[in-house]
Order: C-alpha cells, then sequence, then structure tokens
C-alpha cells in the first residue's frame, strides 16, 4: 500500500510540466516604426507609416494604448533631445497596428524645416523606440490646378489646365479602379496615348514641387473618347491602260483601323463612288469605254465609316 502511494506522488510530481524559473511577463513592447513618410499636400501635412505586427520579443501585436506623432523645428546638427523639447506632440487616433495615414494642419510650420517622428504604445504601457524620423521644409501651399479639360484625338487623349506649377502629375482612374498616375508633366497639358475610343476615362492633376510637396487635386474630369478622324488622304494615285481597262494602284495607308477605300470616277459630270471599300490599295476599271477620258480619285475609310477626303484626281484614256 505504501509503495503504491509513493508511485502515485512521483508521478504527481512529474506531471507539473515546467521545470526551473518562472517566465517573466511579456512587455508587448511595439517594434519601432521604420518608413515614415511626409508630404505637404494642399495645406496640410500627410504623415503615412507601418506599426509593425509583432513586438519586440516576436509577440503578436493585436491593439495599442496610443500612437504619438511629434513635429518640431530642426537643428543644425539634429539633436533629439533639443527637438524633442520644442515639438508639438498629436496623438494620431490608431489602436491597432498596420497602415497608418495621419493629416495635420501645415500653416504654423510654413517658412520652417521640421522633423517629424511617431512611436507606439503598447497594451501594457510599454512605449516603442522612435520612428525614423523625416524631415520636411514647409513652404507655401501649392495652387490647385483648375479647369481641367479633356479632348480625344487621333493619338490619345490630351488634357489641359490652368495651373502656377512649378510642375504637374496627371492621374487616371479607370472604373472599379484606385488613381493610377500617368505621368508627370512642366507645363499644364498631358497627352494620354493609351487611351482608346468608347472607354470612360476620368481624370485629376495634382501641382507638385519635389517629391514632398504637392496641391490638394483638380477637379475629375470624365471623356468617353469618340472615333471621329477619318483615315490620312491616300496618295501616290497612278492610273495605267489595261487591256480593255484602267489600272489604277496607290500607296496603301497605314492606319491601324483602317477598312478599305473607295474609287470615284468621272468623265464630264461630277466624280461618282464606282467601287468600295476595297481592301488592296489597287483597282482595275474594266466599265470603261474606249478612247474616252476618265478622271479618278481615292478616299480611305476606317471601321468606324470615317472617311477621308478624295485624293488629288488622275486622268488616263481608255485603251
Amino acid at each position: 500500500m505504501r509503495r503504491w502511494l509513493f508511485a502515485t506522488s512521483l508521478l504527481t510530481l512529474a506531471g507539473c510540466g515546467y521545470v526551473g524559473e518562472p517566465l517573466p511577463p511579456a512587455l508587448m513592447m511595439p517594434r519601432p516604426v521604420r518608413d515614415l513618410r511626409v508630404v505637404e499636400s494642399g495645406t496640410s501635412i500627410v504623415a503615412e507609416f507601418t506599426i509593425p505586427e509583432l513586438t519586440t520579443e516576436n509577440l503578436e501585436l493585436k491593439s495599442l494604448q496610443s500612437v504619438e506623432l511629434y513635429a518640431g523645428a530642426n537643428t543644425n546638427p539634429f539633436r533629439q533631445e533639443a527637438w524633442l523639447a520644442g515639438a508639438k506632440k498629436m496623438m494620431v487616433p490608431s489602436n491597432t497596428p498596420g497602415a497608418v495615414t495621419y493629416e495635420f494642419l501645415a500653416n504654423e510650420f510654413v517658412g520652417k524645416e521640421i522633423v517629424i517622428g511617431v512611436r507606439a504604445t503598447g497594451p501594457k504601457g510599454k512605449t516603442s523606440g522612435w520612428s525614423n524620423f523625416a524631415a520636411l521644409t514647409v513652404i507655401p501651399a501649392l495652387a490647385k490646378p483648375t479647369a481641367l479639360k479633356a479632348e480625344a484625338l487621333p493619338q490619345g487623349v490630351k488634357l489641359s489646365w490652368q495651373g502656377a506649377g512649378p510642375r504637374y502629375r496627371v492621374f487616371r482612374i479607370l472604373q472599379g479602379a484606385p488613381p493610377a498616375v500617368l505621368g508627370d508633366a512642366d507645363q499644364p497639358t498631358f497627352t494620354d496615348p493609351e487611351a482608346t475610343f468608347g472607354t470612360e476615362y476620368r481624370y485629376m492633376v495634382m501641382a507638385t514641387s519635389g517629391d514632398t510637396h504637392q496641391s490638394v487635386m483638380s477637379e475629375t474630369e470624365t471623356i468617353v473618347p469618340k472615333d471621329t478622324f477619318p483615315p490620312s488622304v491616300p496618295v501616290g494615285l497612278t492610273p495605267v491602260q489595261g487591256v480593255r481597262t484602267i489600272e489604277l494602284a496607290w500607296e496603301r495607308n497605314t492606319e491601324a483601323d483602317l477598312r478599305g477605300y473607295y474609287v470615284y470616277r468621272a468623265d464630264t459630270g461630277p466624280m461618282q463612288r464606282v467601287a468600295g471599300p476595297i481592301d488592296s490599295p489597287a483597282f482595275s476599271d474594266g466599265g470603261v469605254q474606249t478612247g474616252r477620258r476618265y478622271r479618278y480619285a481615292i478616299s480611305a475609310v476606317d471601321v468606324n465609316g470615317n472617311e477621308s477626303a478624295q485624293s488629288a484626281p488622275v486622268e488616263a484614256e481608255a485603251p
């Protein structure tokens, strides 16, 4: 009986699991932000950053007590203690890790070079180290571009607007997609060469100065470009006498949406269409009378029915 009780006691002791000193409680201190970026946008300063999802102990960080952003005048050389003593403290409304965008007024900082830093406090009151510090020289707000217009052209959509620059960034929005940067411009005009006929596009423009200063976005301009542009006029029309025919040939057009060509003929009256649309740049006219003189002209037509002007006329006598 005693042996059985002794064995039971050993089993009980062996089943307690951890042997040794107890582990200290987790601090749940957030890792520092490492991607802080700031830009001046209109009359505001916009800070973007990401709060890491792991603590300094590699544990999952699910919540935050607070996120603090400090903005203060730069010192040359930069001294963190002096900067912090004069910096303005702002509480960022975020209580979970992840991407954060925070905006505050720039007016009190205009004409100054400022430094911005961020730090977060975890659920147990432990505050992270400082983020990377971002410097910004605050300038008077860039003027918002106005009177944005969009015009369909054969080579794309041409945009024009009014603004004071010094440079511009152009954005395009397709249905169901976020704004995408098309490119930059030195003058208040830009052509979107990728636009296709029949598709709805929305455009916006902002003024820029370097990578850290921008105006607020312009109003949106919407356009559905339509193909109302005929092919170029055919050139090189040449008549040759055949066997009871007049043979015509000309240079081939290069438009991607070309459908073909119309052939026009006249003897004593106005030009009349006698053939088309034909695919190849050649035509054999067998409906002629020997000894009569005829005038010919060619036009090009695209798949949307846009017809070019007629080519320069040529004359030939039927054999």
